[in-house]
């Protein structure tokens, strides 16, 4: 089976999601907090939780901004039902939030896609943030994309795809066989003799994806005569 992994903010959504849920409601400060956090090696699993610490919006509130300033990428739902109609296993992998990702999906009736994501509870006024696929291990990032490649891995696929364009994109991608990359993710690449396809938005991902994977079953045959 070919397996295919997608980022949710800035890749299968048309941008950040929740960058720009953290500037509607924080304004820029909290973009410090997350330096600051980086600076110190660290990563989503330890910023998240202050970000959110003091959280001023209720769920409806986030959701009607949502509403009003998020999309997917226009094209994504064509990929979807390109995969489907290929028998790909799409799952989407985010570091983001689950109130947004299933939002969005919903209302393109895409809510049946598998997802892993942070969460976010609301609970006695309050905001918290879980963080189930955290890896005990590394524990740096709030969701351990590497752990859904090796389990695609386990669960024997043929080819794991990846696509993404950020920072927690960077360590699954370097665990996959087909690496569609823009943003951040695809400089990290070209600094890390990573190959990459370049891509702006899911059109270009809809052209290029057939040949990229002829390209690697070949290689792969080759590998294996």
């Amino acid at each position: 089976m070919i397996w295919v992994l997608c980022d949710f903010d800035g890749t299968a959504a048309a941008l950040d999601v929740q960058n720009m849920l953290l500037d509607h409601f924080l304004g820029s400060s909290w973009r410090d907090v997350v330096n600051s956090v980086l600076a110190q090696g660290l990563k989503s699993s330890t910023y998240m939780p202050l970000l959110y610490k003091d959280w001023p919006a209720s769920k409806e509130e986030m959701i009607r901004v949502i509403d009003e300033k998020a999309a997917l990428d226009p094209h994504f739902p064509r990929f979807v039902e390109y995969c489907r109609e290929k028998g790909y296993h799409l799952e989407i992998v985010s570091d983001g939030l689950d109130i947004y990702i299933e939002r969005l999906l919903a209302k393109h009736n895409l809510d049946d896609i598998p997802y892993t994501s942070n969460r976010l509870v609301f609970e006695d006024g309050k905001v918290r943030i879980q963080s189930p696929f955290c890896s005990e291990s590394c524990g740096l990032c709030g969701n351990c994309k590497k752990q859904r490649v090796l389990a695609a891995r386990k669960a024997n696929s043929r080819c794991v795809v990846y696509i993404g364009d950020g920072i927690s994109d960077e360590c699954p991608a370097g665990f996959s066989d087909i690496i569609f990359a823009k943003g951040s993710l695809l400089a990290y690449c070209r600094e890390n003799d990573i190959e990459a396809v370049p891509f702006g938005d899911f059109s270009d991902v809809l052209g290029l994806f057939p040949e990229a994977l002829a390209s690697w079953l070949k290689s792969l045959t080759i590998q294996e005569s």
